[in-house]
């Protein structure tokens, strides 16, 4: 029997478990409204996104300010959307300042809303000079365009001609201006001019608006995926292994030292999961995670290769194929999808430079099987990097979620400073006839041991979880929330989450485990 000294340290606890790791909004949600997109809001969209402060609010506001944008809505891709991404892209490469990108610059501020200038003017000792631009068409991302705007004079005249852009100026031109005052490469611009800098922006970021009516997102509406069925025959293709034997015999023979037992590697870890599309193609994503203590970078030019054998020993797959290494965080990744049927498999993967393998490692894989129509979780990814995809996801993409890309923490090691995000995807859960959407509660457990020996034991009541449908992919939600780790002391801890879907009467429990430790 417990005593209430022993009790009460641990209600507190999960009064500030409960009160930090899940109220609020998320960093990389809230970094939207700080970034280039605000560049392009309405004054009621900013007055909107200051009022919001939760996730499910954010997610929503992002969704929404996307599709009312749209040009082209029902296809895949949102012109509008990706023509910001190349501005900012550019503005980044061409107006940085200090410390300070180039898309959160004054000039990258204006280029990101009005484009580029029909005439852009600068003044030097000497006499004024002239620089005409292109006036269609995506921005030209040649050196010479970036050496000529970032050229050094006291002054910079950009000039838009409403006769030559599509932009509604309410005046045959506008003018605006930036000033580089001390000389130290930081333009400033002015609001004194004769163009109206504020109600120029605000009526240019309301006619890029083409569904003002939408209150609301579509449903499964055009995903940034392309999912035509020749699509997705193409991609599954894709994850097919077309061999049986490696190419290359070096990296054969390191293959069997390993599974020999003659060699060892440290520094990689790996990652994998089973899932399945509406279609019902199966398929199973393969993450190799290498800290940055491994001293690998993403500019090697690397081999990924490796072999899958099933339990009598017979090879079902080899790989062996180009691989550049993805930043995530202050570590690295490579990853891809792999064609395996369920079963039990012993896996080899590795990274090789020159023929030469750096990094290795061998591991048990245990596939399930899976229905695409019945209601069913993935496995819990504990991850510190979760980020919008810029370029279109194919369906069997790894570890990639209606254009929301999750990286797993492979090696299951947190730092204080970072938060964590727990996330699974829900495919087929009942939807409530009224509201047309799942009904799901989490409730979360939290155990551990610090390094002090302490004993640690946190829990949150079951809660309503925020599940997102993914575009794109009906019938399939995403799942995720954060747990800052500030407040944790440095030890091993177990997260169990148990899952409830009320309207199916389902019931999952997942878990895994991490360690914290303090930022080095």
């Amino acid at each position: 029997m417990r005593t209430l000294t022993r009790v009460v340290p641990v209600v507190v606890v999960v009064a500030a478990f409960a009160a930090t790791a899940f109220a609020g909004m998320s960093a990389n949600l809230a970094d939207f409204g700080k970034g280039p997109a605000q560049w392009l809001m309405t004054k009621d969209e900013l007055a909107q996104w200051k009022k919001i402060d939760n996730d499910a609010g954010a997610r929503a506001f992002i969704d929404l300010f996307w599709a009312r944008r749209d040009p082209s809505p029902g296809t895949p891709a949102n012109e509008l959307e990706d023509d910001f991404d190349a501005r900012v892209a550019y503005a980044d490469k061409t107006f940085a300042e200090g410390h300070t990108k180039g898309s959160m610059t004054d000039r990258g501020h204006v280029f990101i809303t009005l484009g580029r200038p029909t005439k852009l003017e600068r003044t030097n000792p000497e006499p004024k000079s002239t620089i005409l631009a292109p006036t269609t068409g995506q921005p030209n991302l040649g050196d010479q365009n970036v050496e000529s705007l970032q050229s050094y004079s006291p002054k910079q005249l950009w000039t838009y001609e409403a006769s030559k852009t599509k932009l509604q100026l309410g005046a045959p031109s506008a003018e605006l201006a930036f000033v580089d005052q001390y000389g130290s490469n930081e333009w400033k611009l002015e609001r004194t001019g004769k163009t109206d800098v504020t109600a120029l922006f605000e009526t240019t970021n309301k006619s890029k608006i083409v569904q003002p009516g939408m209150t609301e997102a579509p449903k499964g509406a055009a995903p940034a995926v392309a999912t035509p069925a020749a699509a997705v025959a193409t991609s599954v293709a894709a994850t097919v292994a077309p061999m049986l034997e490696f190419k290359t015999a070096a990296l054969r023979a390191a293959v069997d030292d390993l599974k020999a037992g003659k060699s060892s590697y440290k520094n990689v870890y790996v990652s994998y999961g089973e899932f399945i599309t509406p279609q019902g193609d199966y398929f199973v994503p393969v993450e190799l995670y290498v800290p940055k203590v491994a001293g690998l970078s993403a500019t090697q030019d690397l081999t990924f290769f490796g072999m899958v054998e099933d339990e009598t020993g017979k090879t079902t797959a080899v790989f062996e194929e180009p691989a550049k290494l993805i930043a995530s965080k202050n570590d690295y990744f490579f990853d891809k999808s792999i064609k395996l049927a369920p079963g039990k498999y012993k896996a080899t993967f590795g990274l090789a430079e020159n023929g030469k393998p750096v990094s290795m490692i061998r591991n048990d894989m245990e596939l399930a099987a899976l229905d695409k129509d019945a209601p069913a979780v993935s496995r819990l990814i504990l991850s510190n990097n979760v980020y919008t995809l810029t370029q279109a996801q194919k369906p069997t993409d790894p570890y990639s979620f209606g254009g929301m890309k999750v990286v797993p923490k492979a090696d299951h090691v947190f730092n204080t400073t970072e938060e964590l995000w727990y996330f699974f995807e829900a495919r087929n859960p009942g939807v409530d006839p009224a509201s047309k959407t799942p009904k799901i509660t989490e409730a979360v457990q939290l155990t551990g041991k610090t390094d002090a020996g302490k004993t640690v034991k946190m829990a949150l009541p079951a809660y309503d979880a925020d599940a997102q449908e993914l575009k794109g992919v009906p019938g399939h939600f995403a799942v995720g929330t954060s747990i800052p780790l500030d407040t944790f002391k440095p030890g091993d801890y177990t997260l169990t989450v148990k899952v409830v879907d009320t309207i199916s009467s389902k019931t999952y429990e997942l878990k895994d485990s991490f360690r914290v430790q303090s930022e080095k």
